[in-house]
């Protein structure tokens, strides 16, 4: 019976039916279908696409793994834990341990003044974050200014009004002094000052570059007093670098990955994906309607077929089985069109960019990204309630 069931309901789903009443409705919602499933497998793809983007541009800005004190403006390292850091470089060729020191001072330049962290590292930092990749301007490698030199972000040199490192202009960076009584006569005796040449000036991300200026350490831990580093950073992918670090620092300090160091920004561009997911699911769900009246029609059109079989001794149950396979195949072939769309939407995109983003952006077309799960959720979604309002409405139809 169950073959005979599904001869019918693809008889009836092609089934041009009295004014083409049937196939109207079918296609109706087919193509309601179609277009949600499309809609939502689209939206996935764009979400993915941004955050991939938005992930690319801290590839740069963040170390693989942040190791920061829990509690403290510094990392307090023991023996111990230099010994630790040792052989975990040794055991990992590839890894490196930068320790960075971190201060927020006051940068001044004429009448242009800005706020930003001081970081204080090797060579080593300047390599694992290709600094060299994304100058703007660099001052002559041939002079020699001593140790006093600063790197700037392309956003902190916009604000000190400086766009060129040759000469190297000098700025001067501002610490308030450590336990220093505040005369209100004389706040200079307050604060400590030094004048640095700015060698060069980069663009690696906005926020970073915003932020930050780079310096020798040397001079930012004479300058600042600082003995131990603000945190370690570690270039190195392994994930079982990363379980030994927690293990052995314990709750002493937070390890965070690239993304996990931007855990606010992806937060947020997560819910707000999970909140379009339930505006699609509910499209959807409307658009489901259109086979609830699909087979509707079909039942009061096929009325006399109904009774027919139900005197020749079919129960309810396979007449039921009938409307809902009928259903199934409108759910199906609306899933199968709405997926198809959407995937050539999608490569379109990727190949030609129907939809462009403007100038001034890092890239000149929206990036899309079509991944695995967001197909399998999709398709869970929709035939998910495809075949509940299936169910539901074949129920209806065919009575005890």
């Amino acid at each position: 019976m169950k073959s005979f069931s599904t001869y019918l309901a693809r008889k009836y789903f092609f089934s041009k039916g009295r004014l083409g009443a049937i196939r109207l409705m079918s296609l109706t919602a087919l193509i309601g279908l179609s277009l949600g499933t499309a809609a939502m497998a689209v939206v996935l793809s764009a979400f993915a696409g941004l955050e991939d983007l938005v992930a690319s541009q801290y590839e740069h800005a963040n170390p693989a793994l942040k190791i920061s004190p829990t509690t403290g403006q510094y990392l307090e390292l023991t023996a111990e834990d230099s010994a630790f850091i040792s052989n975990e470089a040794a055991h990992y060729p590839t890894s490196v341990f930068e320790p960075v020191f971190e201060q927020r001072v006051l940068l001044a330049q004429g009448d242009h003044q800005h706020i930003a962290f001081l970081l204080g590292t090797s060579m080593e930092y300047e390599r694992e974050h290709h600094l060299d990749r994304h100058l703007l301007t660099q001052a002559d490698p041939a002079l020699d200014l001593g140790g006093n030199t600063l790197r700037l972000g392309a956003g902190v040199a916009y604000h000190l009004g400086i766009s060129n490192t040759n000469p190297p202009p000098i700025i001067t960076v501002y610490l308030p002094k450590i336990n220093a009584s505040t005369n209100a006569l004389n706040l200079s005796d307050a604060v400590q000052a030094k004048n640095v040449f700015v060698t060069a000036i980069h663009t690696v991300q906005p926020d970073y570059d915003a932020n930050k200026v780079i310096a020798p350490r040397q001079w930012v831990q004479e300058f600042t007093g600082a003995t131990h580093p603000s945190y370690l950073e570690v270039y190195a992918e392994e994930k079982a670098l990363r379980t030994s670090i927690e293990n052995h620092f314990g709750d002493r300090v937070v390890v965070a990955d690239r993304l996990e160091q931007e855990a606010t920004l992806f937060k947020v561009m997560r819910s707000e994906r999970l909140v379009v997911i339930a505006i699609l699911a509910f499209v959807v769900f409307l658009a489901s309607f259109g086979v609830v009246s699909a087979l509707t029609i079909i039942a009061l059109e096929k009325d006399n077929d109904i009774r027919t079989l139900w005197s020749m001794g079919a129960s309810n149950a396979q007449l039921r089985q009938i409307f809902f396979t009928n259903g199934m195949y409108i759910v199906g072939a609306g899933w199968a069109l709405g997926m198809t769309l959407a995937i050539l939407l999608i490569v379109l995109q990727q190949q030609v960019g129907l939809i462009t983003l403007g100038s001034g952006y890092v890239q000149e077309f929206y990036p899309v990204t079509l991944k695995l799960s967001h197909v399998v959720l999709t398709t869970l979604i929709v035939l998910g309630i495809g075949t509940l309002m299936s169910a539901w409405s074949t129920k209806n139809v065919v009575r005890d």
